[in-house]
């Protein structure tokens, strides 16, 4: 019994995981039909994540027994923080380069996950998914080749620091699971918009009742479930193995936009995601099979 409760939350996670990445990649989607400052959208995006994280929390009766210290705590504000800096800094990406190139960036995330799992939690690093793991860059090397032409330096560096940050915020939920994701993911919002609200140009006008629909879907999508669902799942599973399914998105981050917006990705890109796309679900095919077969023998 105890075994099969493991496997369960095993399956819960990948589920959760998977279902994060789908959300994750609408980013490019809602970055293209806004057409906001950067500042401003981020800002508001985050106040609107912050607000349905919170009453999601009062939903679940989380506020009543709310306290700062035991369930966020200076571990769950490092966390926050280093969330934050990886809020803002994938839609700054997005909005000065390709969704193309910032995917490619971001699949580097589960070289940073099992660098720092190792470094932090003393994570072992096995074989197969360190195979799947340069499978997955040899992917990304190809997309690099049509996704670098275009790319913006400023931009792809901004993506690459939010790589390190998500990559890192893996790591410490599973390093600190006595933290209420929740009420971490929503500091984490609330450190984000205030910031990005105090450096918003002055005169900027408050978003229409269109634009405000779209920032609340886009953050429900990609800031405050997304964000939920992963640090959730992330508990469940390998940091490794999680970092490489959120890699999904990489193929339908440029998907979306190419059918949404007509922004037609190179061949090489096409490539690219197919060999990153080959690498994730043969990890996911093989950690299936593995736990079915230690299922039929207990």
């Amino acid at each position: 019994m105890p075994h099969f409760r493991t496997v369960s939350r095993h399956v819960l996670g990948l589920m959760m995981v998977c279902l994060s990445a789908i959300l994750w990649s609408s980013a490019g989607f809602f970055v293209r039909i806004l057409d906001m400052n950067t500042w401003a959208m981020v800002a508001w995006r985050s106040l609107f994540a912050f607000l349905s994280l919170i009453l999601l929390l009062a939903w679940g009766g989380y506020l009543r027994r709310f306290s700062f210290q035991k369930d966020v705590g200076l571990k769950g504000v490092i966390t926050a923080a280093v969330m934050a800096v990886s809020m803002f800094c994938y839609v700054a990406a997005l909005k000065l380069t390709s969704v193309a190139g910032v995917m490619t960036i971001y699949a580097t995330i589960p070289f940073f996950a099992m660098g720092l799992g190792w470094l932090i939690q003393k994570k072992v690093i096995t074989k197969r998914a360190l195979i799947s793991a340069a499978v997955s860059l040899a992917g990304v090397s190809v997309m690099a080749a049509s996704a670098s032409g275009s790319g913006d330096t400023a931009g792809n560096a901004l993506a690459l620091i939010m790589t390190a940050g998500f990559g890192a915020s893996i790591v410490m939920s599973g390093k600190w699971p006595e933290m209420n994701l929740p009420a971490v993911t929503a500091l984490a919002c609330a450190l984000c918009g205030v910031f990005c609200f105090a450096m918003m140009p002055q005169g900027l006008p408050v978003p229409g009742l269109h634009d405000t629909l779209w920032l609340i879907a886009f953050a429900l999508a990609t800031q405050s479930m997304s964000y939920l669902l992963f640090m959730a799942g992330s508990r469940y599973v390998e940091p490794a193995q999680a970092s490489l399914i959120a890699q999904a998105d990489i193929v339908l981050g440029p998907l979306w936009v190419w059918v949404f917006f007509s922004e037609v990705p190179a061949h090489n890109t096409l490539l690219g995601g197919a060999i990153t796309l080959v690498a994730v679900t043969g990890y996911l095919a093989g950690e299936y099979y593995l736990e079915r077969k230690s299922a039929r023998k207990t």
